[in-house]
């Protein structure tokens, strides 16, 4: 090799050397300045301030409700009880959803023709204690046969059926 092909060859590997460099260096300053530029932008700015007050508006209405919700109030819940009347005989219906669906948490008690509905329920998880009742009452205008009341469960409902006679 001549000298004259080494000093081309340390020149271009100088070269390679240097535009390798230089081209780092603008990578690195392009990269730079555009976060800069949009770090220092006023649009930048507001959409973060916007999630911000956002993400704070969510968590005072979560805390807000945990605060309106007292734990010793009870709570409405729909309608479990369900009185229908059909000829010769009341059904009376259960939704048993709320009451994990078992038939043992329903009672049934007859006195001078009010019959009266109740069940409970406890619920008990890892962090909390939930416990269920309700109560509903019926005043039955016929002379109905409590002996003859019948007690099914059908799917999620428990139908309570009790004949009576038609007054004539």
């Amino acid at each position: 090799m001549t000298e004259n092909e080494k000093q081309h060859t340390w020149a271009r590997t100088l070269g390679i050397i240097l535009a390798t460099f230089i081209g780092a260096f603008l990578a690195f300053y392009l990269a730079i300045d555009l976060t800069i530029n949009r770090m220092l932008s006023p649009e930048y700015h507001i959409k973060k301030m916007e999630k911000m007050m956002q993400k704070q508006e969510r968590s005072f209405h979560k805390f807000e409700d945990k605060m309106m919700d007292n734990p010793f109030e009870p709570k409405m819940a729909p309608m479990l009880v369900n009185l229908v009347k059909e000829p010769n005989e009341y059904k009376i219906v259960v939704d048993l959803k709320p009451l994990g669906g078992d038939e043992k948490n329903i009672n049934v008690k007859y006195d001078n023709k009010l019959i009266t509905v109740s069940g409970e329920m406890e619920k008990t998880t890892k962090h909390e204690e939930k416990i269920m009742n309700f109560s509903q009452s019926y005043y039955l205008d016929e002379d109905v046969n409590i002996d003859k009341m019948t007690k099914e469960k059908k799917g999620n409902n428990y139908i309570i059926t009790i004949p009576f006679e038609e007054a004539e």
